[in-house]
């Protein structure tokens, strides 16, 4: 019995280690190109993902923005928007169309955890 609780044991450790396995090249185990996500600063986001935003969120004001490139090489950029005191996400592709555009629920989350003040 010792032996077959050993065998499963190590049979998912390491099959647990191949499933977070990756290369160096940034690259996972099939050689497909990951996701990649990275900043982008307001003044770089391009024209027609600021129109889609201002159309989608009249009035809000810009913060911060990321941009996801898919394995496929879609592009998306989350934009988070300010606006009424309220914090939204509004995502759109490079050709400026809306995908989502929703109170962002992350902040909500972090309001949520942090402790009063007293």
């Amino acid at each position: 019995m010792k032996k077959i609780l050993c065998a499963f044991a190590l049979a998912a450790l390491l099959g647990s280690m191949s499933l977070y396995a990756e290369e160096k090249d940034g690259k996972d185990q099939k050689g497909q190109n990951e996701d990649k996500e990275e900043k982008v600063a307001v003044k770089d986001i391009p024209k027609a993902v600021v129109d889609a935003v201002n159309t989608a969120r009249p009035g809000g004001t810009i913060v911060e923005a990321d941009k996801e490139t898919s394995k496929d090489g879609t592009v998306v950029y989350e934009v988070d928007v300010t606006l009424g005191g309220k914090k939204y996400e509004v995502k759109v592709d490079a050709t400026g169309k809306v995908l989502s555009n929703k109170e962002d629920a992350e902040d909500e989350k972090k309001d949520e955890k942090k402790p009063e003040a007293k």
